[in-house]
């Protein structure tokens, strides 16, 4: 099925997907459902507040790096 996100540039339609793993550096998180769509070219990708507050990742503004918590 897909879907519209609604924001400040209009719409984009995206689908839902389960990854069996996805790795940050050292760290999986399996079974995973992410959000696929169309993203500007200057964008890799986007990590969402539901990944970085579940695992309790950190941003290191200054050094620009994100990191697990310990």
């Amino acid at each position: 099925m897909i879907y519209e996100a609604y924001g400040i540039g209009g719409t984009v339609p995206f689908y839902t997907k389960v990854m069996d793993n996805i790795k940050i550096d050292t760290f999986s998180i399996k079974n995973f459902e992410i959000d696929i769509g169309m993203l500007p070219n200057n964008h890799n990708g986007l990590l969402g507040l539901d990944i970085l507050k579940s695992y309790n990742f950190t941003i290191d503004l200054e050094n620009l790096e994100l990191n697990p918590s310990n």
